[in-house]
């Protein structure tokens, strides 16, 4: 067996070993987004799918709440346990739990907010995330959800290399336009600059690069090499101006009897 059949999450790992956020998002970004989280004291605050948890942890250093960041991942909740240790030793506020992120202890009273960014497809998709989300949320509760869109049409060579199929994005209003059907109110809304994606892509890019000349005798070296060439070609030359990433803060409201 290849080490990337041992372990499905090896590329993923290494091409992010670097980030600090998983996604196209800068620290300017993600300090307006905390901010604009408006939580009671002592909140409880899902990040679902959380990966290293940054922005979870920031969240929770930022304020008087609590986190529970669930992923899959062993190695980024390693990493996440690492940092929060040594930045907030004896702090037992922050949770992390290995494990799908559906079949995780919920509390009994539901969360105050929840996080998933980038992270639908734990849930199924972005439809399933709205409808469990609003299902694990405390009436008030808040869901701030990072999703992709579509800023053009996709061209057909572009979606073979995402492997994705036209329809499972759609636009930015769009997203926001779904989170409405579901019940949601739409706080506020922001997408990803030019910059947050060229960093984020090119530190991905160039991550994975140095790791396969690194380590030429990793039996995966070859095959990632081509991957991660293949990935950044396609941003560049078509990516960049195709898909975007949007953010989306959303609260729970009753509907009136």
């Amino acid at each position: 067996m290849t080490a990337s059949s041992q372990d499905q999450f090896k590329y993923t790992t290494i091409s992010h070993s670097e980030h600090r956020y998983c996604c196209p998002l800068s620290p300017a970004k993600a300090r307006e987004l905390i901010a604009a989280l408006d939580l009671p004291p002592n909140a409880l605050v899902l990040d679902a799918g959380c990966g290293k948890a940054a922005l979870l942890r920031e969240l929770v250093q930022s304020m008087p709440a609590r986190g529970v960041g669930v992923d899959i991942n062993a190695r980024f909740l390693a990493e996440a346990a690492s940092a929060w240790t040594a930045s907030n030793p004896g702090d037992p506020r922050l949770t992390l739990v290995e494990s799908q992120v559906e079949p995780h202890p919920l509390p009994t009273d539901g969360y105050d907010a929840i996080i998933c960014i980038g992270s639908s497809h734990v849930f199924g998709g972005f439809e399933p995330c709205l409808s469990t989300c609003m299902q694990w949320l405390k009436p008030g509760g808040l869901l701030l959800v990072g999703e992709g869109y579509w800023k053009q049409p996709p061209a057909d060579q572009y979606l073979a290399i995402l492997g994705a199929t036209r329809d499972e994005l759609t636009s930015h209003s769009q997203n926001a336009q779904r989170a409405l059907a579901h019940g949601y109110k739409l706080l506020t809304s922001t997408i990803s600059s030019d910059d947050e994606w060229d960093q984020y892509e090119g530190l991905y890019y160039q991550t994975m690069m140095r790791h396969v000349t690194a380590y030429p005798a990793d039996p995966d070296a070859a095959a990632f090499g081509e991957r991660a060439q293949l990935w950044y070609d396609n941003y560049q030359a078509s990516g960049r101006s195709t898909l975007g990433f949007g953010y989306y803060l959303l609260e729970k409201i009753l509907l009136s009897r």
